[in-house]
């Protein structure tokens, strides 16, 4: 990330500024240069954006499977545990030869949005997803703000089952979240649907994803997304519920 842009996502974030307030500022033309050369310094993102790669969605039946304490099988029992789809939300791919560095960090995101909350020990309660979205704006905060300002202009954005999302524009910037993402930045060039077989512990270590302190993991939160509640997925004291060793 560029000093100015540091300093800007820095500045918003100790503000605690609303996510719907980062839309401006983070959105200005000046911006999408330093954006862009941010994300092409991380190497795996550099490849990803020249390929415009992209893959399936995921098959959850397959990837059930998998071996317990894989990345795979984590997200597979993380979406049926939820009742979600990998599709959620409809938001236009920027895949052509003219797609920017952050137009195609913003496809990742949306496509790759489940894979965080996995990734880090979030749930779907109304909290996490404020939670979550301080952790990407920490990653790629004017991707993040172009995803917002793309979701908000959305038609489909005032059906009810997407109320759920509607709501975070009003959430906070949570510091914490935020410092996790900013540690974390290099995950937006992982090709994840090729790491389904690595297990989540190692994964969670290699890309620098600290664990996320005890008082806030595994609460009991109520998403208001369709109203749909359910007893959280990750345990209070630990990342996964599946039986891996801890790390080292």
């Amino acid at each position: 990330m560029s000093d100015s842009l540091d300093e800007l996502a820095r500045s918003l974030m100790r503000r605690h500024v609303r996510l719907e307030q980062i839309i401006s500022p983070l959105t200005a033309p000046e911006l999408q240069a330093a954006s862009d050369a941010a994300l092409l310094a991380r190497p795996g993102f550099r490849r990803l954006h020249a390929e415009r790669w992209d893959s399936a969605p995921p098959d959850a039946g397959a990837l059930a499977t998998l071996p317990e304490g894989s990345f795979g099988s984590c997200y597979a029992r993380y979406m049926a545990h939820y009742r979600l789809s990998p599709d959620f939300f409809p938001i236009q791919a920027r895949l052509g030869a003219d797609a920017t560095p952050t137009q195609y960090a913003v496809h990742r995101l949306n496509k790759c949005h489940d894979f965080m909350h996995v990734l880090g020990a979030y749930e779907t309660s109304d909290a996490d997803e404020v939670a979550v979205q301080s952790f990407v704006f920490g990653v790629a905060p004017v991707a993040l703000a172009s995803f917002l300002a793309q979701a908000a202009a959305h038609p489909d954005l005032q059906q009810g089952r997407y109320k759920h999302l509607r709501d975070i524009y009003a959430g906070h910037i949570l510091r914490e979240d935020f410092e996790r993402g900013v540690a974390a930045a290099s995950l937006l060039g992982e090709r994840f649907e090729t790491l389904w077989e690595e297990p989540l512990v190692s994964l969670r270590r290699r890309l620098g994803i600290a664990a996320r302190a005890p008082e806030h993991q595994g609460q009991v939160g109520v998403n208001s997304c369709g109203g749909h509640t359910s007893l959280p997925f990750f345990a209070p004291t630990e990342e996964t519920r599946a039986p891996y060793s801890p790390p080292a």
